[in-house]
């Protein structure tokens, strides 16, 4: 498996692209360039709370003894302060006289309590630079100061399901059909790392038309998943159609499950031919598609792991790289791990918080033993 890994690593580079979109669609995009503001912030000076505007000037020599009427205006917290006013100070501290009028007891100093003209971000200023992952609050601070589109790292995954017993979701399954949900998964995932999806039209066991899809995909993509048809049954073309198209790296890992996963370059670009059960579907697509991402900048955040009390053995297949769906559970102070067999569909990980690697050359794991395991959930 980590051959396989290195391969797909090695072999194909990221050429960067970008693409503008608009700043309330961005959330959890990567930044492609610097971002500046495009007006001061404050555009003039701000009250910092609620008061009366004076000019400090005006104040100096002020005493219990000796207080001053000066000039001042009522202002609250947030708005602008007229020009000609340099400070503030508190209502509880003056007395009004008459119009535009105060009594002052002390002098004041200038800018008290102002925000100033610029103060947080003056036109032009570089705000976030390039390879930011934006947030909820970027979203926010990025509108507030007037940005309205923003250059972002631009990753296309093109995904083509195969086979002549799937049908779209939309449709409902005859006997003997499949419905496609492979690619929903997958696309899960890339779109929560600002990954660009695009899915092609199912296409059937027939390894010209799916080597001509592919070609069509690589045009417009920077990977491509090719889903089913890796396996050795009598309809499986998966690899006819990549080497018609392109080149094949590899076809087959020691791995369970997802053995059957296959790499071509296809236009210099990678082509993943994917098991079609999903556990071996997410696997594959955990093992090989996202360290490649990961190393093309995609902000895929690093695991989470925990340790635990494993709750049954587990025998090593010497050689090959097992992976188990897990469930946790809290008991009695100590984290349990009940490792979950691995089915075709879907009932078994919905109950899954967890995935156990059990490496190559290992010799297994005993009930009971501490083992670490990489969180899903």
């Amino acid at each position: 498996m980590k051959e396989a890994q290195k391969l797909i690593l090695s072999s194909f580079k990221y050429k960067p692209k970008s693409r503008f979109i608009p700043v309330k669609n961005a959330l959890g995009y990567t930044l492609a360039d610097p971002v500046s503001v495009f007006r001061t912030i404050p555009p003039v000076n701000l009250a910092g709370m609620d008061g009366v505007a004076l000019k400090s000037k005006e104040t100096k020599g002020a005493s219990n003894e000796h207080p001053r009427e000066v000039s001042g205006i009522f202002v609250n917290i947030g708005l602008p302060v007229p020009e000609d006013y340099d400070t503030i100070i508190s209502l509880e501290e003056v007395f009004k006289t008459e119009k535009d009028q105060f009594l002052i007891s002390r002098p004041v100093s200038p800018r008290q309590h102002i925000i100033p003209k610029g103060s947080e971000a003056e036109k032009g200023q570089i705000i976030m630079q390039a390879d930011h992952v934006l947030t909820p609050y970027d979203i926010a601070a990025l509108i507030h100061f007037g940005v309205k589109d923003v250059a972002v790292r631009h990753w296309k995954v093109g995904m083509i399901a195969t086979g002549d017993e799937i049908i779209p979701s939309k449709k409902e399954p005859q006997p003997g059909e499949i419905v496609d949900t492979n690619t929903v998964l997958i696309s899960g995932y890339l779109q929560g790392f600002g990954v660009l999806t695009e899915g092609f039209p199912i296409t059937p066991d027939e390894p010209d038309r799916i080597a001509s899809r592919i070609l069509s995909a690589c045009d417009n993509c920077d990977i491509v998943l090719v889903f089913g048809g890796t396996s050795a049954g009598t309809k499986d073309y998966s690899v006819d159609a990549i080497e018609k198209a392109g080149n094949l790296l590899f076809h087959g890992v020691a791995m369970e499950p997802g053995k059957p996963v296959l790499c071509g370059s296809v236009m210099g670009k990678p082509v993943l031919g994917m098991p079609g059960s999903p556990a071996a579907c997410l696997l594959s697509f955990f093992q090989f598609v996202f360290p490649l991402l990961k190393s093309w900048g995609v902000p895929i955040p690093p695991k989470k792991h925990v340790i635990g009390e494993i709750t049954r053995d587990i025998e090593p297949f010497f050689g090959h790289d097992l992976f188990y769906l897990v469930r946790t559970r809290y008991e009695d102070g100590v984290i349990r791990i009940f490792p979950l067999e691995w089915e075709f569909g879907y009932i078994t990980g919905i109950s899954a918080d967890g995935i156990l690697h059990l490496p190559e050359w290992s010799n297994g794991y005993r009930k009971g033993e501490r083992v670490q395991i990489s969180l899903i959930r």
